[in-house]
């Protein structure tokens, strides 16, 4: 903790993102939404600052959604802090808690951001538009933070839940500081307080370091899922990270996305020292399948782009390895034709020889975009 202290506010939070709403019929009907499965109506209670696309993206809904819920006026929908809106969703995190930090000798936004894991623009701009860029120390400023929230126990490749990783050997996991945050969509975005991902030769390699930065919430879950696999799995060959963003993020050719820290290219695993992961008979396919679902089962990947020749491999070896039907249905898109959108694992053509792994944004990104 940097100099300074936070202390929790006596005031209520927003109202909670899982207090279901009543809804009718006709509201259910004009959403178009709430016949799927596990969407829920919540309300959302909008905090200082706080923009209905920062809202959509939230709750994983459309802006125009938003608008029409709340019967807001589509050319001019204004928001206010404290008021409440109704939205429809399956993906409803706990509300923001609010937080005053006493700013101390030698503190500077990023900083004060950086040590709570928010962006600095949000603390600077919109949190504390009255607080002056070179404020003093003494002065008071508000922070609203994600609440710590017990993540569930991952799935293993059969369906059980894993075993705790404190009970098993335990992982080589390097530290991943948290700030440094995605912005906007992974083709047009950027990234805040970039880091880079740590050296870990234990788990894998740096093909281009320079390359080699992404978001927090990207990198924490990329170093855990490789280590519960290598574990679980006994795979000892190397595993090259290639691609992810550069420094600050923005374009990075030849790709069309690797903008904002949440794409990572994972060279495919091969069987033998000196195998070529262009060579289908080179690839471990088994350890392939361990290495997918390992990632799958940190519930933070949106996306795993691979063709759909290669991805025929990867079923067989989901076979072998006793994955059931629902199983295989839910992570890969094969045997149906590209378009489909089932399946975490997508065709996308020139991803042969690497998978390119898309992570979900974190909920304190407020400005990072799914698409």
């Amino acid at each position: 903790m940097f100099a300074g202290v936070w202390l929790p506010l006596t005031v209520s939070a927003p109202a909670s993102a899982s207090e279901p709403l009543p809804a009718s019929t006709k509201d259910a009907r004009e959403a178009g939404e709430a016949s799927e499965a596990k969407a829920t109506w919540i309300k959302h209670r909008i905090i200082p600052g706080e923009r209905l696309g920062d809202i959509a993206t939230r709750y994983k809904v459309s802006t125009d959604s938003l608008i029409r819920w709340n019967k807001l006026d589509p050319k001019d929908p204004k928001i206010f802090a404290g008021r409440s809106l109704r939205v429809l969703t399956k993906h409803a995190p706990p509300p923001q808690q609010k937080l005053e930090y006493i700013v101390k000798s030698g503190d500077t936004w990023n900083r004060i951001a950086k040590a709570h894991n928010v962006d600095p623009d949000l603390l600077r701009l919109r949190w504390n538009p009255k607080v002056p860029k070179a404020f003093k120390a003494g002065q008071k400023l508000v922070i609203w933070v994600e609440p710590a929230v017990k993540q569930p126990k991952p799935a293993g490749p059969a369906g059980e839940t894993a075993a705790n990783d404190a009970a098993l050997a335990p992982l080589p996991l390097v530290k991943i500081r948290t700030g440094s945050i995605s912005v906007g969509t992974p083709s047009n975005g950027k990234l805040i307080n970039a880091l880079q991902l740590p050296e870990n030769k234990q788990l894998y390699t740096l093909r281009r370091p320079d390359e080699a930065y992404g978001s927090s919430h990207t990198l924490d879950n990329l170093q855990l899922a490789i280590a519960r696999w290598r574990r679980d799995s006994g795979f000892t060959g190397a595993l090259k990270i290639g691609a992810i963003s550069k420094q600050g993020g923005g374009k990075l050719k030849p790709h069309s996305s690797h903008r904002s820290g949440r794409d990572v290219d994972i060279r495919l695993p091969v069987v033998a020292r000196g195998g070529s992961a262009e060579q289908i008979s080179d690839v471990d396919w088994d350890a392939l399948w361990g290495l997918v679902m390992a990632l799958v089962d940190t519930g933070e990947v949106q996306t795993i782009y691979l063709t759909t020749d290669r991805q025929k491999h990867l079923l067989a070896a989901a076979k072998r390895a006793g994955a059931d039907q629902a199983t295989i249905e839910h992570v890969l898109q094969y045997p149906e034709k590209s378009g489909h959108n089932n399946g975490i694992v997508r065709n996308q053509s020139g991803h042969t020889a690497h998978i390119h792994v898309r992570f979900n944004c974190a909920p304190n990104e407020t400005r990072c975009e799914d698409k």
